[in-house]
């Protein structure tokens, strides 16, 4: 990420802050909307994002798009982001969707929800993973969104907070592309992060116990000095052992890795 994106995304979200004490997921979903019709335009995102272009200009493109559609706190926020130095479209694409998954978390935090929402996410991605045909059917080019966000309901309807539900929506109809356990997973990281937690994706051979994840979190928080969400995989195939990755880290300490460096050492 450019050192300009890094500071207007800094600078967004200190932006967002004094709306977040009162917005509801209506405002999240407006902001997903936004960034999910600027990612479609190649002509809007080019206005949007050139830093040469004036902020009122901006503004009126905004105002001409989504003034009669969006409530005027998400397109007060929208011009503020777009009023802001972006190396790339793509990076104000981006900074549309983060800051929504931001208003999310903040909601979520406010209704003491934000573990569930956590947990959910990572559950939801989980049955995408183990299930070919549930895959198959949210990228399918050839379906429509109503399609996708109606299995959807079926598969989730009253299992999951509403915060959580917004979520997985967004990660079906804004994949642009991207495989939807993929934006499940960046959506998981980004709500941890407003947690300031780091997420650590454990794999087992096989279900650990309480007593066993409580000492596994105190370990990890302590080794990478802050708290820790874990999430746990369970995959027979690792024999034994556990693996653990953390921010790009693989720590290996499973069976099946163990016996393959022996086999190599003996080769």
């Amino acid at each position: 990420m450019a050192s300009s994106t890094r500071q207007s995304l800094a600078a967004a979200k200190v932006a967002i802050a004094p709306l977040l004490a009162k917005a509801d997921l209506k405002f999240a979903e407006e902001i997903f909307a936004i960034g999910a019709a600027v990612a479609s335009s190649t002509q809007l995102r080019s206005i949007l994002s050139d830093p040469s272009a004036e902020v009122k200009a901006k503004s009126g493109a905004l105002t001409a798009v989504f003034g009669k559609n969006i409530s005027d706190g998400a397109l007060g926020f929208a011009t503020v982001l777009v009023g802001l130095r972006w190396s790339s479209g793509q990076d104000l694409v981006r900074a549309f969707e983060e800051l929504a998954v931001f208003a999310v978390a903040s909601i979520a935090s406010d209704s003491k929800a934000l573990a569930d929402v956590e947990s959910q996410l990572f559950a939801f991605k989980q049955a995408v993973d183990s299930d070919q045909d549930l895959q198959f059917a949210l990228g399918d080019r050839l379906a429509t969104d109503e399609a996708k966000l109606e299995l959807i309901e079926t598969l989730t309807k009253g299992k999951i907070s509403s915060e959580a539900a917004v979520l997985i929506r967004r990660s079906v109809t804004g994949a642009r592309n991207r495989r939807v356990a993929l934006v499940l997973e960046q959506f998981g990281k980004q709500v941890s992060a407003f947690a300031e937690r780091l997420v650590a994706t454990v794999t087992v051979a096989a279900p650990i116990s309480d007593s066993q994840m409580s000492k596994l979190e105190a370990t990890l928080s302590k080794t990478y000095g802050q708290s820790l969400k874990i999430n746990v995989e369970v995959d027979p195939a690792i024999l034994g052992g556990i693996k653990v990755q953390v921010a790009g880290e693989i720590l290996d300490g499973s069976l099946a890795s163990r016996l393959i460096n022996a086999r190599l050492q003996l080769a």
